[in-house]
């Protein structure tokens, strides 16, 4: 799938899970070296920054949602900078870009503000789009964690271990996605698409992903106390519950030991008295031991 935007000599081209011969057009038509060009065949690499004979090569690692499985990859995207041509390229899909895409075409003030700078800028500019979509994740992410952490303290720490287990592995998601790219922004690369303003939004890009690994780093240890003060919380409950039972063994023991042989309705002599007595007495205790079960139950 292709799509192609322009403004003001400046053209941004997006291909989507491109087949095998749209994926040798493209190589062709952007005019990537051989090396780069059997980088960008392979989706899974490490984020990097890259420069060619007339192009900047940048890959990024956008974090996508997965509704149904609750879970947050990373999925590569290629942006390949030429001089007046922006081009970019990924194999999954990525929800965030293609909301940008659909604002620039129904926007042409949009449209216009955002590509009559440079190509560098344009990508740049993408890119700052899309880690903001990602804070807003973040966002929503650390407000489970808020809601998790008022339920743990109101005695619902049963019910939170599976949801604070989920909370933990989607920051620990983010954080596999976002630790590889925190050096890639940090030395802008010598090439004359590099001005001088350009440089200062590199730098601001680079900051924002400083900004997201402290937020993560926040996240990931408050998740981790929340975890501990669970576990602790969950534990000191079952260790009340174990005392208590053990106490009423000690007490039930001997009393079934001291009942049965002179009310047991089984013996040969048992009256109607040791058998209502007997019976009373087990009632009594299971009555006991029931509403002991249903008290931490309900705790």
């Amino acid at each position: 799938m292709k799509h192609t935007l322009s403004s003001k000599e400046i053209s941004w081209t997006n291909v989507q899970s491109p087949e095998p011969e749209e994926l040798a057009e493209f190589v062709r038509e952007v005019g990537m070296t051989i090396s780069d060009a059997e980088f960008v065949a392979q989706k899974y690499h490490r984020p990097t920054v890259s420069v060619g004979p007339d192009y900047i090569l940048l890959l990024v690692q956008v974090p996508v949602f997965n509704r149904t499985l609750r879970l947050t990859k990373g999925v590569s995207l290629f942006f390949l900078v030429k001089d007046k041509q922006l081009f970019s390229l990924h194999y999954d899909p990525i929800i965030s870009l293609d909301k940008i895409r659909r604002e620039f075409e129904t926007s042409n003030e949009r449209l216009e503000e955002y590509f009559r700078e440079s190509t560098l800028g344009l990508c740049l500019d993408l890119i700052t789009f899309l880690y903001d979509s990602s804070f807003r994740k973040l966002e929503r992410l650390n407000k489970h964690i808020d809601i998790a952490e008022d339920a743990v303290f109101q005695g619902n720490e049963k019910k939170m271990v599976e949801e604070i287990s989920l909370l933990s592995r989607d920051v620990m998601d983010f954080r596999k996605i976002v630790r590889p790219q925190k050096s890639l922004f940090m030395v802008p690369p010598r090439h004359p698409l590099m001005t001088d303003e350009i440089r200062l939004k590199w730098n601001r890009v680079h900051g924002h992903l400083l900004k997201m690994w402290e937020i993560l780093e926040s996240m990931f240890e408050s998740v981790k106390e929340l975890s501990n003060t669970n576990f602790t919380l969950l534990q000191h409950k079952e260790n009340e519950l174990l005392r208590l039972l053990t106490v009423y063994s000690i007490i039930v023991i001997p009393m079934i030991i001291l009942v049965d042989p002179y009310f047991a309705p089984s013996s040969p002599n048992a009256t109607i008295v040791d058998t209502v007595v007997f019976w009373g007495v087990l009632a009594i205790l299971v009555v006991t031991l029931i509403v002991i079960l249903m008290k931490f139950r309900k705790k």
